[in-house]
């Protein structure tokens, strides 16, 4: 703990009372011995030693995961599927609006309401074949925009849809309550107004729909920048999308990772990461031996933790003991690599010769007129030779949970049956994305922003995408996404008129 009135906000500068926290206070000093920096440094005074105390920190930090947020899932599935209902039931009324209103005179007349007697000229049936056309166009225009599978299930509600929803309702309310005044409770007889109504009803609502349609071809243009940043790894990747809201934002984002991010491996990011840190030395001691913290008066230790002070200062050691560990790393680095491509070349080698004796085999059968090996067996005369190889670099790789061996099995059988290259069979344990799963289930993740996930994107706006898919690669990926806006461009014409020519001075 410090000394009273004395900053500990963590990044922040440091201020004039802050020179004695690192360079009085030794990570690598024996026994806690402590400097005298006042007079009543007994009282305030926070110890770092290397011995047994009441709180310890290791160098080898592992990631701080949180649990998957807990939603009223029973709630959002009753309003999913109420608004399913409410979309088939809007779209079934906008379907048979029209033909009920041309055929409400006959239904009154069949039920003995006194209608008037029906006559349908010729510009009548024109209508009738109008509105039957235009019935049609309908139907394909509900058909492209609700039944078709949504995407993603987003947190909020989706206002344009939403008020395009309720705009339908609203114009269905209106034609049919004139309707009824108009044309029901006056028992017009000039059924050429009936079907001019129903007509208008069609014209109104294909209308509104291509309004939609515009309204979804404008997201197409790009507007903003996206840059997106994969933590824990770093990786990064950017694209443009158009303007939208954070949800539909969010949406595009995650089908953009899907397709172009190369594959998270935890395994090996984890294993590298230990590695490394616990290879760094200062002196005799270790990182990974971990610091040890001495609260003597008990003033500043909080319940479960150590105080703001003590964990800065902590930061701070074990800040200045890896600035001398980069040599270390970089050696290592280079190891490292060089045991991946000697797996690599030896895996390599060891495919390019078993294919070869498989195509030599297939020659000569074909040139003795021999019925050639049967695919399944010679797959597994080829993978005895390749196994080692094989499982040596998907070990160093942390691949193993991804090539399972009847997959592995299964692949070389194809490369077989087509006569592909040992490389062709190989590509799938080098590439960068691992084999897509036979079955795609859900896929959870959850938006962390400052404003709403219905609110539209603008410029300088960020957000967080977290991953909580247990049986996947991306389990507690985030992803950093930023977004900036094009800017105007303004372009200028200059005139090439004096290009071809040109003055020689002497």
């Amino acid at each position: 703990m410090g000394r009273p009135g004395v900053s500990t906000r963590i990044g922040g500068g440091y201020d004039s009372d802050q020179r004695f926290l690192l360079p009085h206070f030794s990570a690598a000093a024996s026994e806690g011995i402590k400097i005298d920096m006042d007079d009543n440094w007994a009282e305030n005074t926070t110890v770092i030693t290397g011995n047994t105390s009441e709180h310890s920190y290791s160098g080898v930090t592992e990631r701080f995961y949180v649990q998957q947020p807990v939603g009223r899932v029973a709630a959002r599935r009753c309003s999913r599927l109420c608004w399913i209902c409410m979309a088939f039931l809007i779209s079934v009324v906008s379907l048979v609006s029209a033909p009920l209103m041309a055929a409400t005179p006959f239904i009154f007349s069949h039920l003995n309401y006194q209608w008037p007697p029906i006559v349908c000229e010729v510009d009548c049936q024109g209508y009738i074949l109008d509105m039957g056309f235009k019935i049609v166009l309908l139907i394909i225009a509900v058909y492209m925009m609700y039944w078709r599978r949504a995407p993603a299930d987003m947190p909020r509600l989706f206002l344009p849809r939403a008020a395009f929803a309720c705009f339908i309702l609203f114009i269905l309310f209106a034609f049919w309550l004139f309707f009824a005044v108009r044309i029901v409770l006056e028992r017009n007889p000039n059924y050429t107004y009936v079907i001019s109504f129903a007509l208008s009803l069609l014209n109104v609502l294909l209308f509104i729909h291509g309004i939609w349609l515009v309204y979804e071809m404008r997201q197409l243009r790009p507007e903003f920048i996206v840059t997106i940043v994969r933590d824990p790894d770093g990786e990064s990747r950017t694209f443009d999308i158009g303007q939208m809201s954070i949800q539909e934002a969010a949406v595009h984002i995650l089908r953009f990772y899907m397709a172009h991010f190369p594959s998270y491996n935890a395994f090996l990011d984890k294993a590298r990461r230990g590695e490394n840190v616990s290879r760094f030395k200062s002196g005799a001691s270790q990182i990974g031996a971990g610091f040890k913290i001495y609260d003597i008066e008990g003033l500043g230790a909080t319940e479960g933790g150590i105080s703001e002070a003590s964990a800065r200062i902590l930061m701070e050691a074990a800040a200045r003991r890896r600035m001398t560990g980069h040599n270390e790393r970089f050696y290592e680095e280079l190891e490292w690599e060089k045991r991946l491509k000697k797996r690599k070349f030896r895996l390599v080698g060891c495919a390019e010769d078993a294919f070869a004796h498989v195509q030599a085999v297939n020659v000569n059968a074909a040139n003795h007129k021999i019925e050639p090996m049967d695919v399944k067996n010679t797959a597994h005369a080829v993978m005895g030779g390749l196994w080692k190889p094989l499982t040596r670099y998907l070990r160093l790789t942390r691949q193993v949970p991804h090539h399972l061996p009847d997959k592995v099995t299964a692949h070389l059988e194809t490369c077989l049956l087509y006569r592909f290259s040992a490389r062709t069979f190989l590509q799938r344990f080098f590439s960068e994305r691992f084999p897509a799963k036979e079955i795609v289930t859900e896929s959870k993740w959850s938006i962390i922003c400052d404003v709403q996930a219905s609110s539209s994107i603008r410029h300088g706006l960020n957000f967080v995408l977290r991953c909580y898919n247990q049986d996947s690669t991306d389990m507690n990926v985030q992803l950093y996404c930023a977004f900036a806006a094009f800017p105007f461009f303004n372009l200028l014409e200059e005139s090439e008129r004096m290009k071809s020519k040109f003055a020689l001075k002497q």
